[in-house]
């Protein structure tokens, strides 16, 4: 089997040199005018088996309500064997990480010995009393955090355990990387290569809101987000998610900043309502639009971290002052390359850095640990609602990695001297996962452009027009027909190379028993803004 692949995937690789020379051109252009799951392009909403895997985010056309998916990744990554030799738990005195922690080409190590299990106070008896909130942020490198002005990421993981992490060997877009983070699952184990939201994916791998609600219904589960792949991921699955709020972008709101602002008001609302949610997940995303438009080394790029930066503050404003305890996660999905172009989908350290910063009860303040990886936030929710893991997941709880935590004396400079340590894949992984990216990013855009034709198609038909309006209704028609027709051809040759390439892409998943047939499927509540 592993002969065939190779040969197929080396007959894929002269298709994108000789053969495939136009369609990858024509994804790149599209990439480049915005779409920030895919190479080069900045996100879209795309909900269903039909949005597209990186175009840049539109504004969801309902109020506040619901809207559909988008973005773009695959292959999962195995944890490397090498282990951080990391020591004692708390070290007093510690220069930089570089000494204790060996280079890897696979970063996402776990320690051997990194089994310390951290005593959390909450009453598993009676999962309702536990409440944990997990901001997600979107393509945030960790290192332009600490380099600029950003008091309240600063207090925030003064306050934290902070885990340097790479996904080398993992897709970096983004619909991908969030369905790892909210299942527990690689790219390569899950099948999701591109920012096209699948459905069955979520039934085959569940989520976190699945995983709560099957454990128990009491659990309140609430989401919310400015992207339509975000609540897609939530509703879908056996158990969706209780309450969820899509935002739709502010008219006007270019950078997003305004959207991710009123993102943040109705997570403070929520925190501060009087009956708060259980879980809650809220997404931001300006700071990736920001890379898609201008670069990750960008001005644009930096203030768009600041402004971020004032909206974690207003949310661990709203957790301290909420008489709750509170564990608070802050996660991301990616990095961001320096320069303006594809923005993220490949192999280089900048895109493949990620990090996750653990706050509440059992987890130290100003502590650095390099065991920590995006897949361990679902485990680690289940965890603390004293939830089974997900079955499958190659992730663990965080409060089982604190035998890897090290106090530094300057916690920026071992942030950094951590980040700085991840490289670049194998030569052959390298090949395979960018191959994997520009065909899964073909059907992405080429879905992205038919959705835009066929919107812009009915709104003429929608202005009855004589003859222009019927002529509009039946292009429109014959435009979707093609379209599909185009995308499943595409989506067909991109599962090919995917599967080429390490992704299983039948997988069987673990999926959980359906509801009683005795009890009323549930639908999810709409939070109106």
């Amino acid at each position: 089997m592993a002969t065939i692949k190779q040969v197929c995937l080396g007959v894929a690789v002269a298709g994108v040199v000789a053969g495939a020379g136009s369609a990858v051109a024509t994804a790149v252009a599209s990439a480049d005018s915005g779409s920030p799951d895919s190479p080069g392009a900045s996100k879209s909403s795309s909900s269903s088996s039909s949005s597209p895997a990186g175009s840049r985010k539109q504004a969801p056309k309902a109020s506040s309500a619901v809207t559909g998916p988008r973005r773009t990744e695959t292959i999962a990554p195995a944890r490397a064997t090498a282990a951080p030799s990391v020591q004692a738990r708390k070290v007093a005195t510690l220069p930089s990480l570089a000494s204790l922690v060996p280079i890897s080409q696979s970063p996402r190590t776990r320690a051997a010995s990194a089994t310390t299990v951290i005593n959390v106070t909450y009453n598993l008896a009676n999962p309702t009393d536990v409440h944990v909130l997990v901001i997600g942020v979107d393509g945030t490198n960790l290192r332009r955090i600490l380099a600029g002005d950003n008091p309240n990421f600063d207090a925030l993981m003064g306050d934290s355990v902070t885990g340097v992490a790479s996904i080398v060997g993992h897709t970096t877009i983004s619909n991908p990387s969030w369905t790892a983070i909210l299942t527990g699952a690689w790219d390569n184990q899950t099948g999701a290569i591109n920012n096209i939201f699948t459905p069955e994916t979520c039934k085959k791998w569940p989520t976190v809101f699945n995983q709560l609600e099957y454990y128990n219904s009491d659990i309140r589960t609430m989401a919310i987000a400015d992207w339509d792949v975000i609540t897609d991921i939530a509703n879908a699955g056996q158990y969706p998610v209780d309450t969820y709020s899509l935002v739709a972008q502010v008219p006007g709101d270019a950078n997003w900043s305004l959207t991710d602002a009123e993102v943040t008001a109705q997570t403070v609302a929520a925190i501060q309502s009087g009956e708060p949610p259980n879980f809650l997940f809220s997404y931001l995303v300006q700071v990736d639009e920001a890379g898609h438009q201008y670069g990750g080394a960008s001005s644009e790029y930096a203030a768009a971290i600041n402004r971020t930066d004032t909206n974690i503050g207003d949310i661990m404003e709203a957790i301290n002052t909420s008489g709750e305890n509170w564990t608070v996660i802050v996660v991301t999905d990616h990095g961001h390359q320096p320069q303006l172009g594809f923005g993220h989908g490949f192999q280089s350290p900048d895109e493949t850095s990620t990090w996750v910063i653990a706050n509440g009860n059992g987890f130290d303040p100003g502590r650095v640990n390099l065991a920590y990886s995006i897949v361990d936030v679902t485990p680690t929710v289940l965890s603390l609602f004293g939830a089974p893991p997900p079955a499958g997941s190659p992730g663990v709880s965080l409060t089982t990695l604190g035998g890897s935590n090290v106090l530094p004396v300057d916690l920026d400079q071992a942030l950094n001297d951590a980040i700085a340590r991840s490289g670049w894949p194998d030569i052959p992984t390298n090949v395979a996962l960018s191959v994997r990216t520009i065909f899964a990013s073909i059907p992405y855009f080429l879905n992205g452009g038919i959705n835009s034709l066929t919107a812009q198609l009915q709104e003429i038909a929608d202005g009855n027009v004589f003859l222009i309006s019927q002529l509009a209704a039946v292009a429109k028609v014959v435009v979707q027909v093609l379209g599909d027709v185009g995308v499943s051809a595409t989506s067909a040759l991109a599962e090919l190379v995917a599967w080429m390439t390490g992704v299983d892409i039948f997988p069987q998943g673990h999926p959980l028993p359906p509801p009683s047939a005795a009890i009323e499927p549930k639908v999810p509540a709409v939070l109106v803004a």
